[in-house]
C-alpha cells in the first residue's frame, strides 16, 4: 500500500510544485487558463517520468538473488505458510 501512495505522489508531485510555484509568483494556482494546453502535457510527461523511473529503480534495486525460487502460499498441517522466496538448500 505504502508503495502504490508513493508512486502516487511521485506522480502527483510536478503538479504540486507548479501549483506552488503559482501561487507565489502571484498568478493564482486556482486559475484553469494556467492549467491548460502545454502546462497540461509537461505536468502529465514530468509525473509518468518520474513514476516509470522510479519504477525501474525499484526493480534494479531490490529483490533477492537470481538462484532464489518462489514457495508459493500453501497449508502445513492445517496452518496457512505464507508464500515466500528461499535460496537454494534452504528450506
Amino acid at each position: 500500500m505504502s508503495r502504490i501512495l508513493f508512486q502516487a505522489l511521485l506522480f502527483l508531485a510536478p503538479f504540486i510544485a507548479y501549483g506552488i510555484w503559482l501561487h507565489f509568483a502571484g498568478h493564482g494556482w486556482r486559475a484553469p487558463e494556467r492549467w491548460r494546453g502545454v502546462p497540461l502535457a509537461w505536468l502529465v510527461a514530468a509525473g509518468v517520468a518520474l513514476t516509470v523511473g522510479s519504477l525501474f529503480a525499484l526493480g534494479l534495486t531490490s529483490g533477492g538473488s537470481t538462484k532464489a525460487s518462489y514457495v508459493p502460499a500453501h497449508m502445513k498441517d492445517g496452518v496457512f505458510v505464507p508464500g515466500r522466496i528461499t535460496e537454494p538448500g534452504r528450506e
